[in-house]
């Protein structure tokens, strides 16, 4: 391996000025030398360097462990990504996390967010959050971040969430626009809630779960990796979904689609992949163009709701991703001055 090529792409990945064919060859090298005591060591001093040069929120250690850097008046915390991973597997979280973002992470008192796409642009504040603090995403951007009772949340592109500097000793309330996968803790004794668009609340009686809820989207999607959640819209309980268990739910109507989804990632977005589960062409559409950064419409209202099952790699193109999209509804596209049109 070469070392000094491997150090130009980590520093070009970290800084967000990487083309898309060098992330590519960077994780390739990543996978391909996990178990190179040469690779863990270069790791180790560049994470090292990188810890000095930039102080980070959020900051994620050589061995895939985040390191939080909260205020002066909380204490820090290392918290160890999905503990019961061995160690000798420290690789695999370690690039699991980079990829989400490390450049926003450890550079963003330098640059500012990227620009959302005009469909994730709208704002749905239930006044009964007096969130004090707000992170957001831009396009092709994910953030890790802890919470102060140590719920840890992976946030994905295009969304945000807003949380109050100290809980409610009796019930943890927060707001999500867009998508996030959760971790939470003491779930049981100390209730945690998520307020997101379209008046849907979700109430966590277990601990990790993907909610999807940007605004614009004709569905928002819940989907339980572990334990238990239950979903409520307009203060009316609509599901309880269990471990393996997926919510549709039709904003405008209120229909509610349960389903299994074993086999299922729900939350593979967070490796930079992206997959649709019988979701609205629409609503697809609408993902992608967080995903791309560019704006794709649709020009014909038949398509709309048509259910479309299909997935994509970190490395396809958005052309290639919306032949196969055009194949599956019988439908074309075509590049304009603004993006993409599909009819």
């Amino acid at each position: 391996m070469d070392q000094a090529h491997f150090t130009h792409l980590f520093r070009l990945y970290i800084s967000g000025k990487c083309t898309p064919e060098e992330r590519n060859e960077f994780f390739d090298l990543l996978d391909a030398n996990k178990e190179n005591d040469l690779m863990i060591s270069l790791l180790d001093r560049l994470y090292s360097e990188i810890r000095q040069e930039t102080p980070s929120a959020t900051y994620v250690n050589n061995r895939g462990e985040i390191d939080l850097a909260v205020r002066p008046a909380a204490t820090a915390k290392l918290i160890p990504f999905y503990r019961q991973r061995n160690t000798v597997r420290w690789m695999a979280a370690a690039s699991f996390l980079l990829l989400l973002g490390a450049g926003a992470w450890m550079y963003a008192t330098r640059r500012s967010p990227a620009p959302l796409a005009a469909t994730v642009q709208e704002k749905h504040t239930p006044a009964l959050i007096a969130a004090t603090t707000s992170i957001r995403t831009g396009n092709r951007e994910r953030k890790v971040l802890v919470l102060p009772d140590s719920t840890r949340i992976v946030l994905n592109s295009g969304s945000e969430v807003r949380y109050p500097d100290q809980f409610n000793p009796q019930r943890r309330e927060i707001f999500l626009e867009g998508e996030a996968f959760f971790e939470v803790s003491n779930a049981a004794a100390w209730p945690f809630v998520i307020h997101s668009a379209g008046g849907m609340t979700t109430t966590v009686l277990g601990t990790s779960f993907n909610i999807k809820a940007y605004p614009g989207r004709s569905q928002a999607i819940v989907s339980v990796v572990t334990g238990k959640v239950k979903i409520s819209k307009d203060k009316k309980d609509i599901s309880t979904l269990i471990k393996g268990q997926e919510m549709h739910l039709t904003m405008l109507t209120g229909e509610v689609t349960q389903r299994n989804t074993s086999g299922i990632n729900a939350a593979g977005w967070q490796t930079g992949d992206i997959s649709f589960n019988d979701e609205p062409l629409a609503d697809i559409l609408k993902d992608l163009q967080i995903f791309y950064g560019i704006n794709i419409k649709i020009n014909n209202p038949g398509l709309a709701n048509l259910l479309i099952t299909t997935g994509f790699k970190k490395n396809t193109s958005v052309d290639s991703a919306l032949d196969i999209i055009c194949e599956l509804a019988n439908a074309k596209y075509a590049r304009n001055q603004d993006g993409y049109v599909v009819y």
